[in-house]
């Protein structure tokens, strides 16, 4: 009864059984195979990518409830949808999809007839949002009408050049909507298995093959440069990489070359887990939803995937575990505020808004896609089922769950993942808070009180945030993709250096975490910005003898908690340096109920004002400080305004030495230009503002800009500044319709002339840029404003320098995002400008900042604090009560007497209780401790320990934090302490301290589920390793080599008997140093180097089991034997840089030396296999583009072997008597050549 019958409908051919016409007939065409079938009636997926056939039964019950039930439907009614129109959509396609260069339209600008134009547009848009539902409609109902039509989609889509390129300036590579379409095609040929022929499912494959899989591994997997920076990385690399890596698991390792290609596959899917996606997710770009979002669903989806075929389980891997502790630590403590326009809603009482991290966003609702739902069922008690309960899961009124699933460019699988990875088992009728307070990476850190509206939270990834009390105590506020400031000093939290535009990255070298305090220790290092990074962003820390930052939390309930900030720079010459605190101050059109002030409270106090709750800062070190009040551009979430919403404190250290020096007034005279003098008529002023009698007005578009570094307006003024004063100046104006978008709307740069009319200083920077010696639009998307001062701007006239003349050139804002600009109705009024002198600064090599913040309620006294000074070291006392009080002791590198006895340590903190004893001491870099007459500690190597302590002044508790190793002396009695954290009671008897966070390395624990996860995958790789029966005589043999990239990938790699390039025993180590790859070149067509002083970093976690040469240079390793040997067969095994791709050997030679170094036999080989067909594609109209540009020769050209992924080369030898066996390596793929193993056998 279930023979096939074939039936011809608008000249496409379908198969149904007997039994589905049978069906058609009874139910007027309207069939539902499922009702009434047993379940082995029905289909099974072919290869069970993401459900398999033991599954099936579960899930098809589960489609019976809400809200799976109606989900489904709408899955079913897009299948239905498209088995009514595609017969017709079919039939207008023939003879026009083939001319087509590629099936995503909007990137082909071959194609120039509309008609062809829209078919391919709506050929693409059904491939990717109804094959796979039509498919999947199949597997669950097995009416056999989704899988014809699903079956014939795939093969017309097949008819189409290239599925999914991109055109990045020319260079034509798969990417996003290759990703796309690769998935969609593996997903629906898996669903539809059943219903095809053999014949057809190997037609299915080989179409697969042709437009996915070979594609992507010939022309991405593999390219520098660009193709590595920007194709296989970040949220557009893993989404094409995904795509291609489930595709390769379609066709099995029996398939030509496919068992190279997914060895490829999973090193570098391997690589981008692990460093990609870095430590916690902070690799990747921002945004939940957004980039960050499409990242980890596409590698979830391939991780599944890899499992369910192969067994190597991923899912598991610390890329994913700590990615779920992501949005937990930048969830924030107030509300979304999404524009923060006004105050918070100190009543507020929904799920707080959670930022993003570099740069720091404001809090805004955050959400997932579906990969956290299968994540949190198989991890109940890890941070995703937290958040799912969170962010993701609601109930409706009538008691239905409702799942939220966040697309993530998952076009067309996406409801079916949807339906397939949530259970109502992962729903938590009441979702307690996590019980972690502190988490940090290498990178980023979390810092907590607790959960929820009120608590006390601070997040640190160099720059800050903190929001305690119901406010937003400290933020930046720009967006990732468009804050033209991100990385620089002036609109971050930090120490600024004199004459250092950006701020270093910070690392975090170290932390400390109990009941009482939290402790960070972070130092400058290479940049960890993902896009846009400042160029010299990734070495600007390489300007610095020392700059560290330690920020320790003390514990209380808030309002009664507070933060220690310890800044230490140096550097060669003496420079000011100022420590810089964000504040947000809402001044977009014209807001005056969100803002901010500094309110100076003693000579080294100041207090943030902001509407719910204030920020007191105590500088215990410097003694002596002046404050500054500066602006900078603050973007609310969503928007690329350049307003100047961020207000900013600089603690000058050293304060100013008065002089006596004239201020200077530009009056609006001094303008010339396109404006004209008047009368003001604007008879508004803002709070800091005057109305001015004459001013300078400038009219429309024609009159303020033509080019944005062009101007059209400014001034000349005969006036002196003298040398080696600062100074600080400030521009009165105000504006009519005149607003920018993502640009400032005017700058005015100052220029400084000597009386030779050189130019000596010079405000000119980049337009969007910050420079000490400009004036900007601090409103720049705020419309029309009352006459305002701009804020104070700060500069220096250095020494030896005389300036006689001024000079300013005023620029306007040429760009603007549509529709806002400036036009012909614009309108600038310019008053004075006014510039004082404030004094002369001091300048040292060294410098320390100690800074007390106490996070306040409003109308709460300022806390009671005492300062003093003990030879070099600074003290600081917090009075808590009558007689509780927190000592803090900075800098006390000799011994130093305090009221409580004598101590040596670069930081102490003590605490006193109200029964005037001394209950806890915390020293960082601690030598010595004496309490009250008794010495308690002597040490002379890295230690941080923290000591409790009775009333009676017995220690009941020490932990203590070693960096490498030290002797401590304690009551006379000496313990050698070892790296790491150690723990002992009363009786000091010191262990480990097992409970440590370490930023050394993932958890015990998860290095036990990283080894089982790719158990599978090693053993594969050691049978290979063990194939031939018989003794390796390399592992006995002596190793040299011509060079080697660095101490990391010595020569003795080759002969260490580990032929994986993977975490074999799933330690990840974060101490490494991070590894520099080739840059971002490589768009268009001119050749651009692969190394230099352009390269890039990536973070690097894998101890490398591989010899690497040093850059661009070919060369040789040579294995010495004990004695001379019958050699029969040498073995050489490549390397792909752990999957990073940018190194690996191509041509080489193998030699046999005798005792007296002679060659006595010698073979050629090369690594890899032509892979040509890709360029057919790339090349189908080579007027259009016939070549890859010069970046990529001897790479993406045709006839390149590509040397990844093949295994082993066997050189076989006529048993020939040799002493040593030499590689030369001749060639090598982008930028190094290099080996994994050698084996030699007689």
């Amino acid at each position: 009864m279930n023979a096939r019958i074939h039936h011809c409908f608008n000249g496409i051919c379908f198969r149904y059984t007997a039994n589905q016409i049978l069906c058609t007939f009874i139910a007027a065409f309207v069939c539902f195979p499922a009702i009434g079938r047993s379940q082995s009636d029905l289909p099974s997926p072919g290869i069970g990518l993401l459900i398999s056939a033991e599954e099936l039964p579960e899930f098809r019950a589960r489609l019976e409830k809400e809200p799976w039930k109606s989900k489904f439907s709408q899955i079913k009614a897009q299948a239905d949808q498209l088995v009514e129109q595609w017969p017709e959509m079919r039939k207008r396609m023939d003879g026009r999809i083939e001319t087509a260069l590629d099936l995503t339209i909007e990137f082909d600008a071959v194609t120039k007839d509309a008609e062809t134009r829209e078919l391919i547009k709506t050929l693409a848009g059904t491939a990717q949002g109804k094959m796979c539902p039509a498919a999947f409609a199949y597997l669950i109902t097995g009416d056999e009408r989704y899988a014809h039509v699903a079956l014939d989609v795939m093969r017309t889509i097949g008819r189409v050049n290239r599925w999914g390129w991109f055109n990045w300036s020319g260079v034509a590579m798969p990417q996003i909507h290759a990703g796309m379409f690769g998935r969609n095609t593996a997903f629906t040929l898996d669903f539809i298995w059943d219903s095809l022929t053999e014949e057809e499912r190997q037609e299915l494959k080989e179409l697969i093959a042709e437009k996915v899989v070979e594609p992507y591994f010939r022309l991405n997997l593999h390219a520098p440069a660009m193709g590595l920076m920007h194709l296989r990385s970040k949220n557009q690399g893993s989404n094409v990489f995904a795509g291609a890596m489930i595709g390769c698991l379609v066709l099995g390792d029996d398939y030509p070359n496919a068992k190279q290609w997914r060895r490829s596959f999973v090193q570098t899917y391997h690589w981008l887990i692990t460093h990609d996606i870095g430590w916690a997710g902070q690799g990747l770009e921002s945004g939940m939803p957004g980039y960050w979002s499409v990242s980890m669903q596409n590698l979830y989806t391939a991780a599944v995937c890899l499992r369910n075929v192969t067994g190597i389980d991923l899912r598991s891997h610390p890329g994913f575990a700590e990615a779920t502790y992501y949005p937990l630590i930048h969830e924030t403590t107030v509300p979304p505020v999404s524009g923060f326009d006004k105050p918070i809603d100190p009543g507020f009482a929904g799920a707080t808004g959670i930022i993003a991290g570099k740069p720091i966003e404001l809090p805004a609702d955050a959400s997932g896609s579906t990969w956290w739902y299968d994540y949190a069922l198989h991890h109940p008690e890890s941070a995703a089922a937290y958040f799912v309960n969170r962010s993701m899961i609601s109930i409706t009124e009538g008691g239905t769950l409702n799942f939220y699933n966040h697309n993530a460019h998952q076009s067309g699988h996406s409801q079916i993942i949807g339906l397939l990875w949530t259970h109502p088992s992962v729903y938590r009728e009441q979702n307690t808070g996590p019980s972690a307070l502190f988490k940090t990476t290498d990178r980023m850190t979390m810092i907590r009180s607790g959960y929820g509206m009120g608590h006390t939270y601070m997040y640190v990834n160099g720059d800050v945030f903190l929001s305690a009390l119901g406010e937003i105590l400290g933020t930046t506020g720009g967006l990732s993709w468009h804050f033209k400031w991100h990385g620089y000093q002036k609109a971050e939290t930090g120490v600024e250096t004199e004459g250092e535009e950006l701020a270093p990255s910070m690392v975090v070298t170290g932390s400390w975490d109990d009941d009482v305090m939290s402790v960070i220790n972070t130092r400058s290092g290479p940049s960890n910005i993902t896009y846009y990074r400042p160029q010299g962003h990734n070495v600007v820390h390489q300007n610095y003898i020392r700059r560290d930052r330690d920020i320790i939390y003390i514990r209380d309930e808030p309002g009664k908690d507070y933060f220690i900030f310890v800044d230490h720079v140096s550097q060669n010459e003496p420079k000011w340096h100022g420590w810089l605190w964000q504040s947000w101050n809402q001044v977009y059109q014209n807001n005056e109920v969100n803002r901010s002030a500094y309110q100076l409270k003693g000579d080294n106090q100041v207090r943030l004002l902001r509407p719910n709750a204030d920020l007191q800062f105590s500088f215990i070190a410097p003694g002596n400080l002046e404050f500054e009040v500066e602006d900078a551009p603050g973007q609310p979430k969503t928007a690329y305004m350049m307003d100047h919403n961020l207000l900013t404190l600089r603690a000058l250290a050293g304060g100013y030495e008065g002089v006596d020096a004239k201020s200077i007034e530009i009056n609006p005279d001094a303008w010339t230009g396109m404006g004209e003098l008047v009368e003001s008529s604007k008879t508004d002023a803002d709070a800091n503002g005057e109305i001015p009698t004459k001013i300078y007005r400038i009219n429309g578009r024609e009159n303020l800009v033509k080019s944005q570094d062009e101007s059209l307006n400014g001034f000349v003024v005969n006036e002196s500044l003298r040398a080696g004063l600062r100074y600080r100046m400030r521009m009165q104006f105000s504006k009519t319709d005149l607003a920018v978008y993502e640009n400032l709307a005017w700058r005015l740069n100052f220029s400084l002339l000597n009386q030779n009319g050189d130019v000596v200083l010079d405000g000119k920077s980049e337009y969007q840029k910050p420079s000490a010696l400009s004036m900007r639009d601090p409103r720049s998307f705020t419309k029309t404003t009352p006459w305002l001062w701009t804020r104070w701007v700060y500069f220096d006239v250095s020494k030896n320098i005389n300036v006689s003349q001024i000079k300013g050139a005023l620029l306007a804002g040429e760009y603007s995002h549509p529709p806002t600009r400036i036009h012909d109705d614009s309108v600038l009024e310019i008053g004075s400008i006014e510039i004082e002198p404030v004094g002369v600064v001091e300048r040292k090599t060294d410098e320390t900042f100690v800074a007390v913040l106490h996070p306040l309620k409003k109308g709460t006294d300022s806390p009671a604090m005492v300062f003093s000074q003990s030879g070099g070291a600074r003290i600081g006392m917090i009075k808590q009560t009558e007689f509780a009080q927190d000592w803090i002791i900075a800098n006390a590198y000799e011994p130093t007497k305090f009221q409580w006895g004598t101590v040596v340590a670069e930081l102490a903190w003590v605490r006193v209780d109200d029964d005037d004893v001394v209950t806890h001491v915390y020293l960082r870099k601690a030598e010595y401790l004496e309490l009250e007459g008794q010495e308690i500690l002597k040490n002379a190597g890295p230690l941080d320990i923290s000591i409790r302590l009775t009333r009676g002044g017995q220690i009941t508790s020490i932990r203590a934090s070693v960096d490498g190793a030290t002797e401590m002396t304690m009551f006379g009695r000496t313990y050698p302490l070892g790296n790491g954290f150690h723990v002992a009671g009363e009786n000091l008897r010191f262990q480990p301290d097992e409970s440590a966070a370490s930023v050394e390395s993932n958890t015990l624990k998860s290095q036990e589920t990283l080894r089982d996860g790719l158990a599978p995958l090693i053993a594969e790789i050691i049978d290979e390793r063990d194939s031939i029966l018989k003794r390796n005589h390399a592992l006995g043999a002596k190793v040299t080599a011509s060079g080697y990239r660095d101490g990391r990938f010595p020569p003795s790699k080759i002969i260490d008997d580990k032929t994986w390039e993977l975490p074999a025993d799933g330690r990840l180590d974060y101490t490494q140093e991070p590894l520099f790859t080739t840059g971002h070149g490589g768009y268009g067509m001119e050749k651009r180097p692969l190394f230099g002083h352009e390269m890039e970093s990536f973070p690097f976690y894998v101890r490398p089991t591989y010899w690497l040469l040093p850059y661009g240079k070919p060369g040789w390793v040579q294995l010495d034997l004990p004695r001379e040997r019958q050699i029969s067969l040498v073995r050489v095994l490549n390397t792909s840089n752990a999957g990073l791709n940018d190194y690996a050997t191509m041509k080489f030679r193998v030699q046999l030396l005798d005792e007296s170094g002679t060659v006595v036999d010698e073979k050629h080989r090369e690594f890899g296999k032509a892979l040509d067909r890709p360029f057919e594609q790339a090349f189908k109209y080579p007027k259009h583009f016939g070549r890859y540009g010069a970046t990529f020769d001897g790479m993406l050209e045709p006839g390149i072997k590509v040397p990844f992924g093949d295994g082993w080369q066997d050189i076989e030898f006529n048993s020939v008597k040799a002493h040593s066996v030499k590689i030369l390596i001749d060639s090598f793929w982008a930028i190094g050549g290099g080996l994994n193993e050698v084996q030699i056998y007689e």
